[in-house]
């Protein structure tokens, strides 16, 4: 007498699903960062048509790594939009870093909820590689939205992102997307490089070597990431 397992059917049909996702996750394209470190950790760039996080404290890098992917993409001929909840844009040091400004629309939305529906509204649009959503100034998350709603922005994010096949970068003080999130670079406070300068004069900062890590499909991996002509969190 033969024992059969009544759950065989539905585990191989989960099993073949799981081997689809995943062969699809690895077909994905992806857009580069802008640094061949961030790229490395990365697996070869942002995965298109996800949601991705860049994680930090302020002085952490954070906006130094979106700024290198900005600067790559307009480098390109491509159109970008920045939204920018916090109010904390800098055009000229953007500028200072490779950014094609041209090329860029700058959005200054106030809350959460209202720069979800302009990320909407951009992407929906269509014509833009990459949408930086930057949540990280305080006002930005968790006031402009009760959390019992953030859920339903996170979602409604990563459906426009996936329906226009773009990179959109979420910049956070902590992880916001969740499993929504493609893709995470998390990075820590690192060391300050600075210039000489004239005896007994100031001294420019050239650079921040900081620590980053990469989360991707569960996976973790880590580098060390300078970011050259500081500009910004």
């Amino acid at each position: 007498m033969m024992n059969v397992n009544p759950m065989a059917p539905a585990l191989e049909g989960f099993r073949q699903a799981s081997q689809r996702w995943v062969e699809r996750e690895r077909a994905r394209v992806r857009l580069t960062s802008g640094a061949a470190a961030i790229d490395a950790l990365l697996g070869g760039g942002w995965p298109q048509g996800k949601v991705s996080e860049v994680v930090g404290p302020a002085s952490s890098g954070r906006t130094g790594v979106v700024t290198a992917t900005v600067a790559a993409a307009t480098a390109r001929g491509e159109v970008v939009a920045w939204l920018d909840a916090g109010d904390v844009f800098d055009p000229t040091s953007a500028r200072a870093a490779g950014v094609e400004i041209e090329r860029v629309l700058w959005v200054r939305p106030r809350g959460i909820e209202e720069t979800v529906r302009a990320a909407e509204l951009v992407l929906e649009t269509g014509g833009f590689t990459v949408v930086v959503v930057d949540l990280a100034a305080a006002a930005a998350v968790g006031r402009g939205a009760q959390r019992s709603s953030e859920a339903s922005l996170r979602l409604r994010l990563a459906r426009a992102v996936e329906r226009a096949r773009a990179v959109a970068l979420v910049l956070v003080e902590k992880p916001w997307a969740g499993t929504l999130a493609g893709a995470a670079v998390v990075l820590g406070r690192g060391a300050l490089q600075w210039g000489q300068g004239e005896p007994a004069g100031p001294r420019w900062l050239v650079a921040i070597a900081a620590d980053a890590r990469a989360e991707r499909g569960g996976a973790r991996v880590a580098a060390a990431w300078q970011q050259q002509r500081a500009a910004g969190a």
